[in-house]
């Protein structure tokens, strides 16, 4: 149990690392349509600054997007008309308490099920973010992939001894809120997904698992180090594999890493330990390879194209990668700031972003674009 916390407690920091980690760049602008391909329409909605950290993001109605306060450990219905707010749950242990809420998913009428990495355990609210049910899952809810009725398809992660190490179990299976039962379903590790397991002797390959329900009920899967996504079937067999070979690893500038440095001594934004904390790991961190994407960067349209947001630095815009359903790389798409979560709804895209520009530098905003066909 002492091991399981550790790995949870750094597992922890490593995600809010990644998450708002890279708020770097100069003055917001424009989406930049020369890397566009599939034409995005300017934002037609915005909610330029946000009063909190936000993490995770779904639509609730066409005007209505849910997020998750990381600080108050709260669930926040946030208007795109008029910036109205309604707020459920709070920091805690007990019934419709939050601890390390993570992910969410909307659900019909306006209720919401979230993810909670540190009370490993599913919760369910209604359209009044009033507390319902909650559920127990074997390990940290990462990742919650679709919810139908009573059933919660989820991805959550345990760490085992593997070879005298812990080791990062990804594992998916679903979660009956009814009757709290759980069904394991497969672990992304296993020989039949096809999914690499991250390199023991790395400590800094961080075992991210974005995954996403693809069309037809399969499960796209990838993890950060690793450019490449499975499609798996509902057992963890996988139907193809995809990505981009061609790009190698992906390291840091010098003029990146000085300004991360910069950045956690000044006390970063984000969960992290300080720069004094890490000592003569920070270089060793900020030396390595770096991710090329995040543990929330997996999202469906709806045509069923696979939007993938990288972890490329390009200052003040975010590179996302769009894929067909056969795996072909379709276009790159450009969207301002720090991009750190996506959600379709109809003809719209909603992007929760960490803004760029210098006197709002690292604070969060929701953008709204149209899709064009």
């Amino acid at each position: 149990m002492y091991y399981r916390r550790v790995a949870g407690l750094l597992f922890t920091i490593l995600v809010g690392a990644i998450v708002v980690g890279c708020d770097r760049g100069g003055d917001a602008g424009p989406l930049t349509s020369s890397k566009i391909f599939l034409p995005l329409a300017e934002r037609h909605a915005s909610l330029e600054l946000l009063d909190f950290r936000a993490v995770a993001l779904d639509w609730i109605d066409d005007t209505t997007v849910v997020v998750i306060d990381r600080d108050d450990q709260q669930v926040v219905l946030l208007g795109l008309a008029g910036g109205w707010e309604r707020r459920g749950a709070g920091r805690g242990g007990g019934p419709g308490e939050l601890e390390g809420a993570f992910s969410l998913l909307g659900g019909a009428g306006g209720e919401v099920v979230v993810g909670d990495m540190n009370q490993n355990r599913v919760s369910h609210f209604d359209a009044d973010l009033d507390f319902v049910r909650s559920a127990q899952v074997p390990g940290m809810p990462l990742g919650l992939l679709a919810w139908d009725a009573d059933r919660v398809t989820v991805l959550w992660m345990e760490f085992a001894f593997r070879d005298g190490a812990m080791s990062p179990e990804p594992t998916v299976g679903v979660v009956d809120l009814a009757t709290a039962e759980v069904e394991v379903r497969f672990s992304l590790f296993a020989p039949e997904s096809g999914l690499n397991r991250p390199e023991a002797d790395n400590p800094f390959a961080p075992p991210f698992i974005s995954a996403v329900r693809g069309a037809g009920g399969s499960i796209l899967a990838g993890h950060s180090m690793e450019y490449r996504i499975a499609d798996l079937d509902s057992m963890g067999v996988l139907q193809r594999a995809f990505g981009r070979p061609e790009l190698g690893e992906q390291f840091l500038t010098s003029a990146e890493k000085a300004e991360e440095r910069a950045r956690r001594s000044r006390g970063a934004r984000d969960d992290g330990p300080s720069a004094a904390e890490m000592g003569g790991m920070l270089d060793e961190a900020l030396d390595a390879p770096q991710p090329y994407f995040g543990p929330d960067a997996f999202s469906i349209d709806p045509s069923g194209r696979l939007w993938v947001i990288t972890e490329r630095m390009r200052g003040d815009s975010t590179e996302v990668d769009v894929f067909d359903h056969e795996g072909t790389l379709l276009m790159t798409a450009a969207l301002r700031d720090r991009v750190t979560a996506l959600a379709f709804r109809g003809g719209s895209v909603a992007a929760l972003v960490a803004r760029t520009a210098p006197h709002v530098e690292g604070v969060q905003g929701i953008d709204v674009y149209e899709l064009k066909e």
